[in-house]
């Protein structure tokens, strides 16, 4: 299996992808979503409450794009056994790295001694410290054993198999009846992340881009939305009044959710029909691109979390006119900051990596890849 050229457009939508993560962070731990039934026509902050919950819905696909696209690339790439090893240092990194500056600085709370906490902090992958980070390390572990029988699938098999893990593992049926399907862990478990892959690889198999429809793709990304968005409130408003359905209000506001993967799918489409040019632009996405998964475990490492309040003050902004301002301009900076600081690490880190006894290492670890063909002719 060849590595092929990175697709600039797509290395964009990863970008924006964690910009959507730190979005729904903002929003969530920034305390700005306010319960549904509390919001009322006579509320004086009405605009920001309906704007954070329109933000919140547009940005929901974003962990669903950010496997996808891991999918799209993974499916056709040569299996590199390091790359989950150098993830889980990486979380390390950011995990043990901010708990010894807090206890040098003083600064770490009494509870961050205690036993759970500890190991969430020294065994961060294990004890799911980043959910996401332990879903996408087990992802990477199983995705190059995935690739082999999903390469060889035809067209029809392959279409077989994206209906039948959708079926099994997104939220269809809990939105047609009022129960949980046997398996939904609502889009958080590795199982979503593997349909999300199975799906991605079709994609890039047999969907060819059509350029001619990037705008429907981009009408039907904001239409699911909007579904999304009037479904939550539309349920909650007849729950208020009869005091039935409340098992079906957020049953749409889930990863897994028919509408969520409707839009997600979509967005995905809409900027595979992008062209980037190259240049000082595709420059600048192919460089941050690799920066994203440190920029979310910065400012998710759980000693951080609280900064949205006590720090970036989300919840004063909230009651202000310019509350849109504040949170651009804080996801940005969160971004940035995060972007920087892992530029700093790879940097050190791939230093480190060259040294001789790395180098035997991964040396070492390289002799796994062989158990993988370099050249599938079964491909398309």
């Amino acid at each position: 299996m060849q590595d092929k050229k990175r697709e600039t457009n797509l290395e964009l939508l990863r970008i924006i992808a964690m910009l959507m993560v730190i979005s729904l962070h903002y929003l969530d731990k920034g305390n700005t979503l306010v319960e549904i039934g509390k919001i009322t026509f006579k509320n004086w902050n009405l605009v920001n409450e309906l704007t954070a919950w329109a933000l919140e819905v547009l940005c929901y696909g974003a962990v669903n794009l950010y496997i996808m696209i891991s999918g799209y690339f993974l499916i056709n790439a040569r299996a590199r056994m390091e790359k989950p090893f150098k993830m889980v240092i990486q979380v390390l990194f950011y995990s043990v790295g901010i708990f010894l500056i807090f206890l040098a600085m003083g600064k770490l709370p009494d509870y961050a001694f205690e036993t759970f906490y500890k190991h969430m902090f020294f065994t961060p992958v294990a004890s799911s410290h980043y959910w996401f980070a332990s879903m996408y390390i087990f992802f990477y572990l199983t995705a190059p054993f995935l690739a082999v029988g999903l390469r060889r699938l035809n067209k029809t098999q392959h279409l077989g198999l994206v209906v039948i893990t959708m079926l099994l593992f997104s939220r269809l049926w809990k939105t047609i009846l009022p129960q949980t399907a046997p398996i939904d862990d609502k889009g958080y478990g590795i199982l979503w992340f593997v349909t999300l892959f199975v799906l991605a690889s079709y994609i890039r198999k047999f969907v060819p881009v059509r350029k001619n429809r990037r705008w429907l793709y981009f009408g039907i990304y904001l239409l699911s939305s909007l579904v999304t968005f009037a479904s939550f409130f539309a349920v909650n408003r007849i729950f208020l009044m009869t005091g039935r359905f409340e098992v079906f209000i957020k049953v749409l506001l889930e990863y897994n959710s028919p509408t969520v993967i409707v839009a997600s799918t979509s967005l995905f489409l809409f900027f595979r029909t992008i062209t980037i040019p190259d240049g000082f632009f595709s420059k600048i996405i192919l460089f941050v691109s690799p920066l994203t998964f440190g920029v979310y475990l910065l400012h998710e490492q759980f000693l951080l979390r609280s900064l949205w309040v006590d720090f970036w003050k989300t919840e004063e902004a909230f009651l202000k006119p310019w509350f849109i301002l504040h949170y651009i301009g804080c996801v940005c900076a969160v971004f940035i900051i995060g972007a920087v600081v892992e530029w700093i690490r790879k940097t050190l880190f791939d230093l480190i990596y060259k040294l001789k006894p790395c180098r035997w290492f991964f040396g070492k670890l390289g002799k796994l890849d062989c158990i993988f063909p370099e050249k599938d002719e079964d491909f398309q």
